[in-house]
């Protein structure tokens, strides 16, 4: 036999080879030499509607993985026709395995359902030149997610952010307009009083710095500024809500608070805060003294100020 006879021998089994099927498992079988291919599939808004498409051959393992965590105990395949082996699942990914091709009028459907209760609906078919060894299914829904779905929690601290920053942004703009409105308000044939005058009252109780800085009185009301700094170096110390009353001719009376704002609402150790307090301008010479306190939220550390004039 001449040289190049084993060669060619060699080539021409090769070539034969090339169209036989490579043995699978027991109780599968393989058909066909195919393209095998890695794979993304994108659910998102635009195309819910639209039913996604695995390709599955006969001998090759199918492995569809999930960006989102799934149910493992709610996959369901629709296998009629007992094309496929027991299911593996877990929740990240699932394993198809097909004895055989599916036929072209089969109908093979694969229901997953996500960690967040999104349903994914996946059909399954066969193509004579390629099949999916591994496809990667993201299911990126806003406006059709499930409420407690993280897309559904991300588009909704969006937008509470944007309509914060909006208030922000207008709150300048809205301090402005009340003011307006209670110049509107007043009796422009009365007397008014535009008073700001220094308290200057400093104390430091429950490691807490309280100094009551001043007092602005304007259309009927008062409002006492005061600055407190948290010294205390690992508690923090938030306001439930001022008190005051005021004194003078031996007795005592309530005075009631039409509004307070604190910034920050919460404070830290080591840092420093500002408060306002509002309340109705009592009667002239009515009153000789006041006394404010600053509850804390569910705790003890209350602060509390005699003597103050105002």
């Amino acid at each position: 036999m001449p040289r190049s006879a084993p060669a060619a021998a060699f080539l021409g089994a090769l070539l034969l080879g090339a169209g036989v099927p490579r043995a699978g498992p027991p109780d599968v079988v393989t058909s066909g030499k195919r393209a095998l291919k890695r794979r993304t599939l994108s659910v998102t808004d635009a195309n819910f509607n639209e039913v996604q498409v695995i390709h599955v051959a006969g001998g090759v393992p199918t492995t569809v993985s999930f960006r989102q965590p799934i149910r493992p105990e709610s996959v369901i395949l629709a296998d009629t026709a007992n094309v496929f082996l027991p299911v593996k699942a877990s929740e990240a990914s699932i394993v198809l395995i097909p004895k055989r091709d599916l036929g072209r009028r089969s109908t093979t459907t694969l229901t997953v359902t996500l960690a967040d209760g999104t349903i994914v609906p996946l059909v399954l078919a066969t193509l004579p030149r390629e099949a999916d060894i591994g496809v990667d299914v993201d299911v990126a829904l806003v406006e059709r997610a499930p409420a407690e779905s993280a897309s559904a929690l991300k588009a909704a601290a969006a937008e509470l952010r944007a309509d914060l920053d909006e208030c922000r942004a207008d709150q300048g703009a809205a301090g402005v307009a009340k003011v307006a409105g209670l110049v509107l308000q007043q009796d422009v044939s009365q007397p008014q009083v535009f008073e700001r005058h220094e308290v200057g009252r400093r104390d430091k109780q429950e490691r807490l710095l309280v100094e009551v800085r001043q007092v602005y009185r304007v259309f009927g009301h008062s409002y006492l500024l005061v600055t407190l700094e948290n010294r205390d170096p690992s508690r923090t110390w938030v306001l439930d809500h001022p008190e005051l009353s005021a004194t003078g001719g031996g007795q005592s009376v309530d005075v009631q608070v039409v509004s307070f704002q604190m910034d920050p609402v919460s404070l830290a150790p080591n840092e420093m805060a500002k408060l306002v307090v509002a309340f109705r301008t009592p009667p002239q010479g009515s009153t000789n003294s006041f006394r404010l306190q600053l509850l804390e939220k569910n705790g003890s550390r209350h602060v509390r100020l005699d003597g103050l004039s105002l």
